[in-house]
């Protein structure tokens, strides 16, 4: 992956977060994958829609599983649990 795709994986994960931490219920989701059990969130960020930027660029899928990465460690760290917490 070059540099410009990194970028175009954090501008990615960069509207999949602003989708999710926008909506009362996925706000609460620490990761990616846990998205899948309230959305789409394959879709998110505008990903399923006709003409979506990433359609045209032959690094696709390797861009989209870089933005779903970024987007789980922010999430983990935005809703991470302190053991103090819980006291």
């Amino acid at each position: 992956m070059t540099n410009r795709d990194l970028i175009k994986a954090q501008q990615f994960a960069k509207s999949i977060l602003l989708e999710v931490l926008t909506n009362d219920t996925l706000k609460n989701i620490d990761n990616f994958g846990d998205l899948h059990d309230h959305c789409d969130a394959n879709c998110l960020g505008g990903a399923c829609e006709p003409g979506h930027w990433l359609h045209d660029d032959p690094m696709e899928h390797a861009i989209i599983d870089e933005a779903q990465s970024i987007v789980s460690s922010v999430l983990g760290v935005i809703n991470a649990h302190h053991p103090d917490d819980e006291e």
